[in-house]
């Protein structure tokens, strides 16, 4: 039987799992895990646990910047952690579609505007997360070419920062140039690509006015800020010489590392990331698989509650939030 592209994505995500939790577990001492498991106090876990909502409740204010306010507070915050629920259930990052049914009605705006503003969080994202693992190199790293590289892409996260704040600005006049001049010379399915560009540029209607922008930027840089403190908490409860700074290095190696196929909800790719980056610090395989374990079950437990109240909140299901998603048709600048 031949696999659809999606299908092998998801056998490929699946494999790399596997992989990556035999690999941890293999240069894993089981009884020193369990030890280090029980050092963990509850006190240190509901402190990780707050700040992980705490950041995805600021994250939900800087996506309803980008919605133009357009929505109250409670329901971007329902809708993002009804995604994230998907994302641990569903492969291939289907939870971003999701989030963008639940929330366009509410914001009376087209379904692909709300993805937009979506792909425009998401990029940000990038940038922030490889400005977090490359900064935090020198204080990690005590290496010249570290600070070199740090200094480096440092100008380079600025330029892009930079660039997307211009292309706010000029949105329509690129927009308009893509709608006249570059869609009518595709075919049609090179076509769709420019409707996804159409629709992108939506998405940064309120990068375009500068106090919305150093919102959202400031916002999304908080929310970050909040996550490498509860990832700091947990992991000086388990490693007493670990600092801030070996955190942001852990959560920015993770970030990026996701990107990778992997299981719903980044299952054994982080655990496996965590490992090999603490291991390089100098902390035992079994300390970095403990700490790695806490820290997504605390992410699976926050978003999994908070989505299955999301879902009841919106009065849908799982089933129907994604029928309406696959039912959405891939955009054409000729309907834009």
């Amino acid at each position: 039987m031949k696999l659809s592209r999606g299908n092998r994505q998801t056998w490929l995500g699946l494999l790399v799992s596997a992989v990556a939790l035999l690999a941890v577990f293999a240069v894993t001492d089981v009884h020193a895990l369990a030890a280090a498991l029980k050092n963990l106090s509850a006190a240190v876990l509901l402190g990780a646990l707050a700040l992980f909502v705490l950041s995805i409740g600021l994250r939900a204010l800087a996506w309803r910047v980008l919605l133009g306010g357009r929505v109250a507070w409670w329901s971007a915050f329902l809708a993002l952690n009804v995604g994230y629920l998907v994302n641990n259930v569903i492969p291939l990052r289907a939870g971003e579609a999701a989030r963008a049914v639940l929330i366009a009605p509410k914001a009376r705006v087209p379904f692909w505007h709300a993805v937009s503003t979506v792909m425009v969080e998401r990029l940000l994202d990038v940038v922030l997360l490889a400005a977090m693992l490359v900064g935090s190199l020198p204080w990690v790293l005590d290496l010249p070419q570290a600070r070199q590289a740090s200094q480096a892409f440092g100008g380079v996260a600025l330029l892009a920062l930079v660039g997307l704040v211009l292309l706010a600005r000029w949105r329509r006049a690129v927009g308009g140039f893509l709608e006249a001049r570059v869609a009518p010379r595709l075919g049609k399915r090179l076509r769709r690509f420019v409707g996804w560009a159409l629709h992108f540029l939506d998405g940064l209607e309120a990068l375009a006015r500068p106090f919305s922008f150093l919102a959202v930027l400031g916002l999304m840089v908080l929310s970050w800020a909040v996550q490498v403190l509860a990832y700091g908490v947990t992991l000086r409860a388990l490693v007493p010489q670990a600092n801030l700074w070996w955190a942001a290095f852990a959560l920015g190696s993770v970030g990026m590392g996701v990107a990778v196929p992997s299981a719903p909800g980044g299952l054994g790719v982080m655990e496996g990331v965590l490992v090999f980056v603490l291991s390089a610090l100098g902390v035992d395989a079994s300390l970095a698989l403990a700490y790695a374990l806490a820290m997504h079950a605390i992410y699976y437990l926050i978003t999994i509650s908070l989505g299955v109240v999301g879902v009841q909140v919106y009065g849908t299901s799982l089933s129907s939030l994604l029928a309406r998603a696959k039912g959405q048709e891939t955009p054409d600048p000729a309907e834009v």
